[in-house]
């Protein structure tokens, strides 16, 4: 792409379509029922993979895409705002603004190489990308987390496996060869949003976490679907509450 040349300034441009502005307009249609946010979000794909007793007990957001909970001041738990890259950072930025600074997404990944656990959970340390959105944030090829005293505080606390990812937004065209290019990496599971969090949370150095459950299996270049998915909801529950409690 023609802005990824190192003399090009589109990363220091500012964008036309802001989203203060989409923000203010929907202000003034007063399409909010909360005046601020608390700082930090867990991320997740289903607002059931929080318990019914803490969504009772949370505010429910409006005006914000996907299930939105308020759940004291200093956590909300967002989910089901869309599917994949794209629709999760038109998310984040419209929290951003709104003054969330910390994000932990708790998602699912494909396995690329022989694990003892296929409900294995671990954090990611390091993510290669072949996601559009990355490259509108970075002009590099991979990310990490800004590794501070949340990051290692979040970490110690949790007790998780850490690991290398790769991000796609085209899972259709995970090939033989690309899954053996990554593989060669150190890669041991794919998924579709973490290099795109990491790199909007370098962009606007904000704190990120990326936590996945190992979910199908392409260890064989062949794909073999999530054997229990009642399990998997488990542990993924069972890691908003360890997110919740730390």
């Amino acid at each position: 792409m023609p802005f990824n040349s190192k003399d090009s300034n589109f990363y220091n441009e500012k964008s036309i379509l802001d989203i203060s502005m989409i923000i203010d307009w929907n202000k003034k249609q007063q399409k909010y029922n909360f005046q601020t946010l608390p700082q930090t979000t867990i991320i997740s794909l289903n607002k059931n993979l929080l318990t019914r007793k803490i969504r009772f007990l949370s505010k429910r957001t409006k005006g914000l895409s996907g299930d939105n909970y308020i759940i004291n001041n200093n956590f909300m738990y967002s989910s089901n705002f869309g599917n994949g890259a794209p629709a999760l950072i038109g998310h984040l930025e419209e929290l951003r603004h709104l003054g969330v600074k910390n994000f932990v997404f708790i998602g699912l990944a494909g396995s690329l190489v022989p694990h003892e656990s296929k409900s294995e959970i671990f954090i990611l340390k390091n993510t290669f990308s072949t996601s559009g959105c990355t490259a509108l944030y970075s002009p590099n090829d991979s990310f990490k987390p800004i590794e501070n005293e949340w990051y290692r505080n979040l970490k110690s606390k949790l007790k998780l496996t850490e690991t290398i990812g790769w991000s796609t937004d085209a899972p259709f065209r995970e090939t033989p060869s690309l899954l053996n290019y990554y593989r060669n990496k150190k890669v041991t599971h794919v998924d579709m949003e973490s290099a795109s969090i990491y790199a909007f949370s370098e962009f606007y150095k904000l704190n990120a976490m990326c936590i996945m459950v190992t979910a199908d299996d392409l260890t064989n270049n062949l794909w073999t679907p999530p054997k229990n998915i009642t399990k998997l909801n488990t542990r993924m529950s069972s890691t908003i509450n360890a997110c919740l409690k730390a």
